[in-house]
């Protein structure tokens, strides 16, 4: 069995769980030299996967080489181990409903599945908003389980058609709102302000109470200088994603693209 004491020291404390669940998953595959498929993950967890599998010497294969969605699952394997798609266990739903009368968001519909199915995030994978159409890949179990119990999303009815993961959609997700901002700097504390429409003081405290993650990972310094690319996340608010530098403004304040999706 390979030493792994130093391991942690690469990761953040907060994700020091997750390490420590991906090693015993490196090390059940190393042992028994069978293949274990993941829940959906989220790109740092994946990256995080990524570095832990390469110091067990496993092989790595990601949903994401069949549809290239945010979330993910993956097969952590040995050697020997040849692709089967359908080992990753995923289903495509379309969710149906009167789009003439009602428009269902994302949170609307990862509420519903989370709260009527009674499941964890982590068995949902992307949530695909188009201007005509609604997508949700999942874990096949509870696919089916949807299908059979949820007929309703935020009182609108619905029905369920299975859809073949390499037709769907992925382009951009309607929910997704851009516009051009000014600011003065790329502070975390002044994009969440300008972003969210809060004042620096609230989003100071959404900093500092542990609400804000950057790139998935959770960051409580309000002065920490973001890049272009980087997504915000803020528990209770939304998502914001720095998308594009545009230049300077007459007064030299940095003009930006940015996408958000609220909560």
């Amino acid at each position: 069995m390979k030493r792994t004491e130093g391991i942690f020291q690469h990761f953040a404390p907060d994700e020091r769980g997750f390490v420590e669940k991906m090693m015993d998953i490196c090390q059940q595959v190393e042992e028994t030299y069978s293949y274990h498929l993941t829940s959906f993950l989220n790109p740092r967890e994946e990256e995080i996967l990524q570095s832990l599998a390469g110091y067990f010497h496993l092989k790595l294969f990601s949903s994401r080489q069949i549809i290239a969605t945010e979330f993910i699952r993956v097969i952590v394997a040995p050697d020997y181990y040849l692709l089967n798609e359908e080992d990753f266990d995923i289903m495509a739903l379309e969710i149906c409903y009167p789009r003439k009368f009602h428009q269902l968001s994302h949170a609307q519909v990862l509420g519903t599945l989370l709260n009527q199915l009674g499941i964890r995030r982590e068995f949902i994978g992307d949530i695909l908003v188009g201007d005509e159409q609604l997508f949700v890949i999942l874990d096949r179990k509870f696919g089916d389980l949807a299908k059979s119990t949820v007929s309703k999303i935020s009182r609108v009815p619905v029905t369920w058609k299975d859809y073949t993961l390499s037709q769907l959609p992925i382009g951009a997700n309607q929910d997704y709102k851009s516009y051009q901002v000014l600011v003065s700097s790329l502070r975390l504390d002044k994009l969440i302000a300008i972003g969210f429409k809060l004042s620096r003081s609230h989003a100071l405290k959404l900093i500092e109470s542990g609400q804000v993650k950057v790139n998935y990972k959770e960051v409580k310094q309000a002065g920490k200088t973001l890049d272009i690319g980087h997504l915000i996340s803020v528990r209770g608010f939304g998502r914001l994603k720095l998308k594009e530098f545009l230049g300077f403004s007459k007064q030299g304040k940095l003009k930006l693209e940015i996408e958000i999706i609220k909560k």
